[in-house]
């Protein structure tokens, strides 16, 4: 869980730094693998390795299982985003 919340931290920098026009392409890319790394979180363990490929409703799972934790941790990704 350590892993997931550290992963979930970077990504919500990512977020606010992108809104607000402040990433390099470079660093685009880097925050978008840390997003596919957090959908993966929510995915059995066998698809969590990156080298694998997920397919379209793997990834749709990831997404729809990542957006409904959220939907049930309000305080978790509020205090993860204001830091």
């Amino acid at each position: 869980m350590l892993e997931l919340m550290t992963l979930l931290a970077v990504y919500y920098k990512c977020t606010a730094l992108a809104t607000d026009g402040l990433l390099t392409q470079r660093e685009r890319f880097a925050c978008y693998s840390t997003y596919q790394l957090v959908k993966r979180e929510f995915l059995e363990e066998s698809l969590q390795d990156p080298a694998v490929v997920l397919t379209i409703q793997q990834n749709t799972e990831a997404y729809l299982r990542f957006k409904a934790w959220e939907a049930a941790n309000p305080d978790v990704v509020r205090d993860l985003k204001s830091r």
